[in-house]
């Protein structure tokens, strides 16, 4: 008898091993979480001074700013739709702020309210846009991208405009520490933090999934799905514009190229962190962890004295080896 309960344990193991992991690469985020470690790795024998406070405190405030926009953009993704106007919202948004307090004399807490609510108007167009008209998201947000640019070196007439560096309001988004961190890291955290809860552990979690992986169903299942993915666009708008807000504290100027390429990077960070373009299928966490590669990435290649136009191209790997990882783990159907 002895002898046979002393087995049960060894037995149980490999059972507890095999379940641990089945579970753990059925995650989206898994091949981010070792992808981000990996580059960690290198950067830290690579690149001198790497593994430094202000290092690590550079890489966590490029990665806060992306990150922002991309988990915003990362729900959007699972419920099958794309905003790829992102980048636009948040030049136009972080210009507007300043502008309206050295054109007009706007105090600086109505200005930021100005500049967060022509986000979230922008994104609710976006959104209203799409579910009346059923035109394909892409498109929609594409025509959006260059209006709003185009508005914005309109207004600009391509000069920088000139931030007041006296109003206070800004140290609340971008205040920097004396160890070199931004204040927009904890805002990265507290977003990463709420928006994988509601992903996970809500109803609005579940309807997401569902209205991506199989629209039909979900709206035979009683999901709002146009009012869920209004919704999600106002999220993306805000979440520029915030992500805009934080560039605005932390710059002297916005110039008309701010936020240019964030589209990318952002739809780039989602798919690194296991989210399918098809929809029905991600992960908050995963996208914050792509983000911190990317800012691994950007924040090491600096340091390694190598040229920053070699940033795109590793990116560009990344999103292809995280699109084949995902095919070959087999993660092509929606999760439901």
């Amino acid at each position: 008898m002895a002898t046979e309960e002393a087995a049960r344990p060894a037995r149980g193991v490999p059972q507890t091993w095999s379940r641990a992991a089945g579970l753990l690469t059925g995650r989206p985020e898994t091949g981010a979480l070792v992808a981000a470690l990996t580059v960690f790795a290198v950067f830290a024998v690579w690149a001198d001074n790497f593994l430094t406070t202000q290092s690590m405190a550079s890489t966590v405030t490029i990665a806060a700013e992306l990150a922002i926009v991309a988990m915003a953009v990362t729900l959007l993704m699972i419920a099958g739709e794309f905003d790829l106007s992102v980048g636009s919202v948040l030049g136009f948004s972080s210009m507007l702020i300043p502008w309206l307090m050295v054109n007009h004399d706007v105090p600086a807490v109505l200005a930021v309210g100005g500049g967060l609510g022509a986000a979230l108007t922008i994104g609710f167009l976006n959104g209203l846009v799409v579910i009346t008209t059923r035109i394909p998201s892409f498109i929609v947000t594409l025509g959006a991208l260059l209006f709003w640019r185009g508005v914005l070196q309109v207004i600009t007439e391509g000069f920088p405009v000139v931030v007041p560096r006296q109003a206070r309001i800004f140290d609340f988004f971008s205040y920097r520490f004396e160890s070199g961190f931004n204040v927009s890291g904890l805002w990265f955290a507290a977003l990463a933090i709420l928006l994988a809860g509601v992903l996970t552990m809500t109803k609005a979690g579940n309807w997401i999934f569902a209205s991506g992986g199989n629209e039909r169903a979900a709206r035979g299942m009683g999901v709002p799905v146009d009012r869920l993915r209004l919704g999600l666009f106002m999220l993306t708008g805000f979440s520029a514009g915030l992500a805009g807000l934080v560039q605005v504290g932390r710059f002297s100027s916005v110039d008309s190229l701010r936020g240019e390429g964030l589209e990318l990077q952002a739809i780039a960070a989602a798919v690194i962190g296991g989210t399918r373009l098809g929809g029905g299928y991600g992960s908050v966490i995963g996208t914050a962890l792509g983000c911190l590669m990317i800012g691994m990435i950007r924040n090491g290649l600096a340091l390694a004295g190598v040229a920053s136009f070699w940033f795109q191209a590793i990116v560009g790997l990344l999103i292809v080896g995280a699109v084949i990882i995902n095919q070959l783990a087999g993660r092509t159907r929606p999760q439901l």
